[in-house]
């Protein structure tokens, strides 16, 4: 073996520490067609959100558009979008890969970034019943000081599965 085979072999290991599978959880969005009214709208997002907040409501509000809904000021469902990220270290009591920070430091223990759990909640309620139409989350680890990339991959995990 030649010496950048082995400098290759070692950097995508490191860069393969810093990556984790999304997972999703709860159910999916109907699609819209199949509603009698596929009408929302968006619940209020805290004014002190951040452009990753915005960022994963827009997205949201495409992949929806997409699956047949329609954003109006008076829609049957009230849409609620939340993000939420905290260090992998921090214990949940449902971790979003079954696996424990711990565990999966010491499958990974060379790290050469900082990786941040992010949580995309998303779910639509009836606005005249209560009834949950669906909620759900994704969740995934990213290196990075942004969910910029990962983002899209958890708006698609949640929407359409």
């Amino acid at each position: 073996m030649n010496t950048g085979s082995l400098i290759a072999g070692a950097l995508l290991l490191l860069v393969g520490a810093c990556t984790s599978p999304l997972s999703r959880e709860g159910r999916l969005p109907p699609p819209g067609e199949g509603l009698a009214d596929a009408t929302y709208a968006l619940a209020p997002v805290p004014g002190d959100s951040d452009a990753a907040v915005a960022g994963a409501v827009s997205l949201v509000r495409d992949a929806l558009a997409d699956k047949g809904y329609r954003e109006t000021a008076n829609g049957r469902y009230r849409l609620e979008v939340g993000l939420a990220s905290a260090a992998p270290e921090l214990e949940v009591q449902r971790a979003e890969s079954g696996e424990s920070a711990a565990r999966s430091m010491r499958r990974n223990p060379i790290v050469l970034c900082r990786p941040r759990r992010y949580v995309l909640t998303v779910g639509m309620i009836d606005r005249a019943s209560g009834e949950v139409l669906f909620r759900n989350a994704a969740a995934a680890r990213h290196c990075g000081t942004s969910p910029g990339k990962i983002l899209p991959k958890m708006v698609r995990a949640a929407v359409n599965g």
